[in-house]
């Protein structure tokens, strides 16, 4: 069970510091868009899944090809933040929006009708 837990304090970390890492990114696909909802690191803590949404109708494509550019940068930011002995490879997943994120957007479509 020590590996379970060292792969999710691993993923937690790295989950806690991308934002910062991000806004470092200069490349405007990416510069303020990019909303982290999970990271999941393997066993072997060589791959580190990080499942990612998009703000105001950003083109997720588009953000997915500028976080793939920014992955080793990222990953660089990363590893002197966490001063980890083998930093995971980043990959990034488009999180495609819930349920709950449309039911939200359908009730402020609607609120902002009826004003």
């Amino acid at each position: 069970m020590q590996g379970v837990d060292r792969t999710r304090r691993v993923a937690q970390a790295i989950a806690a510091e991308l934002p910062a890492a991000l806004r470092q990114v200069k490349d405007p696909r990416v510069t303020g868009l990019i909303t982290v909802h999970q990271v999941t690191v393997s066993k072997d803590l060589g791959i580190a899944r990080v499942r990612f949404g998009v703000l105001g109708g950003a083109d997720a494509a588009e953000a997915g090809v500028g976080l793939r550019n920014a992955a080793g940068f990222l990953r660089r930011c990363l590893a002197a933040a966490l001063h980890l002995r083998r930093m995971p490879e980043l990959r990034f997943e488009y999180d495609e929006p819930s349920n709950v994120d449309a039911l939200l957007r359908q009730i402020a479509a609607q609120d902002e009708g009826s004003h």
